[in-house]
């Protein structure tokens, strides 16, 4: 096992050889060139490999990525890295979703940190999901199938459980983002986004205690596992138009309206979301059944799923290092129109009495 690097620039053709040998046995990367760099909650950086015989016979593309927790911008966040390559040491081969391949995972003792080294996307090659382009009513049922097929293979399953590290709440919990983003409200209720935050819901520790008050319900009692950030930035589609899903650093055990509420509300406009709602929400429940899983009702789905529309809220307050503004606008505009239609504030209040 290599050394685990404390900088991006400690990696060379040595370590990242015996990280893909742990995974094809034999072999050695033989030269290397690093292509583009992005520093961002997570550092990527491309890779153009050659190889010795033994990786050549193993079929080991030209050209992969390093996502990792190292040179990042924001160093707390860090950590976040562990859990992506934990799911897809762990969970990634479970499951049958479309997802970028892995090559190697490498995690560091102190779980400071970890790497992933996954295929090119770019060679398959595949279209990046953009945030601020609305999903079209074509792209939208593809995506809730793939969430389905996600929150499906656990389905109340105790298999998960013995994954010490996927744990109920995930990230969500355990770094503190709630408090840290409602705790930025003053700053954010200055700019453009807070145009469209209504005067209901300018009760900062009114929303404060809604959005905790869900995360602890689902804490309480997990559902499946779900993605946890799944917005458009995180998504790719094939050229067939097949969604997948990147940035498994939010994975954990949750709630499936969570998922399926943050791709609804925050992918669409207002006027998308309000028209194919219901429809959306129904393929997504009849997509569960046709697996094998017991869904709820109609009814039963469309409360979890206006309850968990608390969750687009935090977008209202990211901060400026993680998200431009033009985005937290949108997801203000989107987010917000979505509480009130579905009386949100309300149905979370009501069953906490």
């Amino acid at each position: 096992m290599a050394d685990f690097p404390t900088s991006l620039d400690e990696i060379g053709a040595r370590q990242i050889g015996q990280w893909l040998a742990e995974r094809f046995p034999g072999t050695a990367v033989t030269g290397l060139d690093r292509g583009t760099v992005i520093h961002g909650t997570a550092t990527k950086a491309e890779y153009f490999l050659r190889y010795n015989a033994a990786g050549t016979a193993h079929g080991l593309p030209p050209s992969l990525w390093l996502k990792c927790g190292l040179d990042t911008q924001i160093p707390e966040q860090a950590p976040h890295s562990t859990i992506e390559a934990q799911f897809f040491r762990d969970l990634a081969p479970l499951l049958a979703i479309n997802l970028p391949r892995p090559f190697a995972t490498a995690i560091a003792p102190d779980l400071s940190s970890g790497i992933v080294l996954y295929e090119d996307l770019n060679r398959r090659p595949v279209r990046f999901g953009n945030q601020t382009q609305p999903l079209s009513h074509d792209a939208m049922p593809g995506v809730l199938e793939l969430l389905a097929e996600l929150h499906a293979a656990f389905w109340h399953s105790e298999q998960v459980t013995r994954f010490d590290w996927l744990r109920p709440g995930g990230v969500n919990h355990s770094n503190g983002v709630i408090d840290r983003f409602i705790d930025f409200w003053d700053l954010a209720a200055g700019w453009p986004r807070f145009v469209h935050v209504p005067d209901s819901l300018r009760d900062k520790e009114r929303m404060r205690a809604a959005i905790k008050t869900v995360l602890a319900s689902d804490m309480a009692d997990p559902v499946c596992v779900i993605h946890g950030d799944p917005h458009q930035g995180n998504m790719f589609f094939d050229a067939d138009g097949r969604p997948g899903l990147l940035d498994w650093a939010t994975v954990m055990r949750g709630h499936w309206a969570s998922d399926v509420a943050y791709a609804m509300i925050g992918s669409q406009t207002v006027g998308q979301r309000r028209a194919r709602e219901d429809e959306q929400l129904a393929h997504y429940l009849a997509c569960l059944r046709s697996l094998g899983v017991d869904a709820p009702d109609i009814a039963d789905a469309r409360r979890e799923y206006a309850r968990h529309a608390i969750w687009i809220f935090l977008f209202a307050l990211c901060p400026p290092e993680l998200q431009p503004e033009e985005l937290c606008t949108l997801s203000a505009e989107r987010a917000c129109a979505a509480i009130v239609d579905l009386d949100t504030l309300a149905l979370i209040e009501s069953a906490s009495r």
